[in-house]
């Protein structure tokens, strides 16, 4: 298991401290991704990563009180894009 790092594309802050953001990241089961642009007290409201072959999604959870997102999707080193949304840090 390893933290992933991130390519942020795209990030916006909103209105009521809201943020969207469209990246990419190369992710393996197991894996984590903190995305550093959200609130690291509030999980993001939603987040969906889809694999860059075929546009299939990469299952992963977000948990309460975290920006860490947790792939739980099979595969080794799968480059995946990635929307998220939620509060801004």
């Amino acid at each position: 298991m390893v933290d992933r790092s991130e390519t942020v594309k795209k990030g916006i802050n909103g209105l009521n401290f809201l943020r969207i953001e469209f990246g990419e990241v190369e992710v393996s089961n197991g894996d984590t991704v903190t995305l550093d642009g959200f609130d690291s007290v509030q999980n993001p409201l939603n987040v969906y990563m889809m694999k860059k072959s075929d546009g299939s999604e990469m299952t992963q959870t977000h948990a309460a009180g975290s920006n860490v997102v947790t792939i739980t999707g099979a595969g080794v080193n799968i480059p995946c894009f990635y929307i998220a949304y939620g509060y801004a840090a």
